[in-house]
């Protein structure tokens, strides 16, 4: 009770920053079905269907901050927010191709091949080719397979290539702090603490820590490969069933070496490439001055790869005199989520866990969202649905090496969710609609946790996967002329 406005005045400023950015296209596309022409195959009925053409991208962002935030001067914002800009120009030309190859034979209702191409030219000296295939058969009108390849890139953004390196904080431990140091004197040499430190470096108070973070000019494209194989199958008119095998794996991925990952890698290798990037104040701490810090810049590092099932289900049944109730499920079955997040130093498997700078965004297992509308008579349409987020855990209970860590007990596990929505719409006339409805009717809060990577994790929980605004009603209304 003994601060003033007087107080509070003289340690207290504003902070401005402000952003912008700007993306300009000049394209152009011509496709045609070549059948029109001749061009198809004597075993199909359809021709050969092309496209292709050439795009032109600039790219542009732009960041200021002023003194106050430059300086890194505002209590809880983690470090100086440095301001930036970045721009490049990207000339692309693609084209894509269907071949029908069979159509309406025994055993080949359909069997057609695709194909894509596209070649990328960055000014900032990057030139990456991306191409995929696929085909479908059709034994029966009611059985359709499907298969595709491709092989994909992303180049760094603006924000990955041109940030200004600047200090940031990060949750985890110093193995060097305390009283009682959990790694040796010898390996905290490596980690510049001298013999007089040992022993006495002043653990943070808040267990958080210096990283230095930055973008990188010189990243170079991730490239991905992707597999897929489904089917769907259609046994009624009414009823279909939709299952599709995902496999992608991504090399050179874009990421900075996780602080926590530098400590314990020199503690456990005393590699100097990790050791390496660990700078003590003259205190013997990464926390308490600015000359404090693990070096974390953008880098090309390791991979990731995942799989899954992405399943569907759709049923209609008529409803003597009151219309057709319909039934619609889809869901995904995440079966790998795996990080290799330095190349030959080891990999771990996210499914079912959430964290901080490793797993991240919660990934369940499973996730489904099952839809009922009943389609009246009446020119009245009403939907209830069911979105289900099997539950998770913090990446720390892992026994995995590489995530294994303190498990804070409120926030072990983010417990399953589930959120029914109720929609309903009028067609008052052909032109006039009035629709409404009520999302999250039953008001469920999302799971809290403190533990959240700087995206994606908003308010203690996160946004992205659950529904983090409560109970929300809509109206609309419609009309056409």
């Amino acid at each position: 009770g003994a601060i003033t406005p007087a107080m509070l005045n003289y340690v207290s400023i504003a902070g401005l920053r402000t952003g912008s950015t700007e993306q300009m296209i000049q394209g152009a596309t011509l496709s045609s079905d070549l059948g029109t022409y001749g061009m198809k195959l004597p075993s199909a009925k359809n021709g050969i269907g092309v496209a292709f053409g050439a795009e032109r991208r600039v790219e542009k962002l732009g960041y200021t901050t002023d003194a106050t935030e430059t300086a890194g001067d505002l209590s809880g914002s983690g470090g100086p927010a440095i301001g930036l800009s970045g721009k490049y120009t990207v000339k692309d030309i693609f084209g894509e191709v269907r071949v029908p190859l069979i159509e309406g034979q025994q055993f080949a209702k359909m069997l057609s091949l695709s194909a894509s191409y596209r070649n990328s030219d960055y000014d900032t000296g990057v030139k990456t080719n991306t191409y995929g295939g696929g085909i479908e058969w059709a034994p029966v009108d009611q059985a359709r397979f499907r298969a595709s390849y491709q092989v994909a890139v992303r180049a760094p953004s603006l924000v990955e290539l041109f940030t200004p390196a600047g200090l940031g904080l990060f949750d985890g431990e110093d193995p060097c702090s305390g009283t009682a140091p959990s790694a040796s004197a010898a390996a905290c040499a490596k980690m510049g603490v001298s013999a007089a430190q040992y022993g006495r470096v002043q653990e943070s108070p808040a267990g958080q820590y210096q990283g230095f973070f930055g973008g990188n000019a010189r990243l170079s494209p991730e490239k991905a490969k992707s597999y897929t194989l489904g089917g769907v199958f259609t046994p009624l008119p009414d009823l279909s069933f939709t299952a599709d095998y995902f496999n992608i794996k991504i090399t050179n991925t874009i990421s900075n070496i996780d602080p926590q990952t530098t400590l314990d890698k020199c503690v456990a290798t005393g590699d100097p490439t990790f050791c390496g990037l660990i700078k003590r104040d003259r205190l013997g701490t990464i926390w308490l001055l600015p000359e404090g810090f693990v070096g974390a810049n953008n880098l090309n590092l390791g991979g990731s790869k995942t799989s899954g099932i992405d399943l569907g289900f759709s049923y209609g049944m008529k409803l003597e005199g009151l219309g057709k109730l319909t039934l619609a499920v889809n869901g995904t079955y995440l079966r790998t989520l795996i990080t290799e997040e330095i190349k030959g130093q080891g990999e771990y498997d996210c499914v079912g866990l959430y964290g901080q700078n490793k797993c991240g965004t919660p990934n369940p297992e499973w996730r489904h969202k099952a839809r009922v509308t009943w389609a009246t008579p009446w020119n009245v349409d009403a939907s209830f649905t069911w979105r289900h987020f099997d539950g998770v855990k913090l990446q720390n209970s892992s026994n995995n090496p590489l995530l294994k860590g303190i498990v804070y007990a409120p926030y072990a596990e983010l417990a399953a969710r589930d959120y029914i929505d109720i929609a309903g719409a009028w067609s008052v006339t052909k032109q006039f609609t009035v629709s409404g409805g009520i999302n999250n009717l039953f008001d469920k809060d999302p799971p809290i946790s403190a533990i959240g990577p700087v995206g994606g994790f908003n308010g203690n929980t996160y946004p992205t996967v659950y529904d983090a605004l409560g109970r929300r009603i809509f109206l609309n209304a419609t009309y056409k002329f």
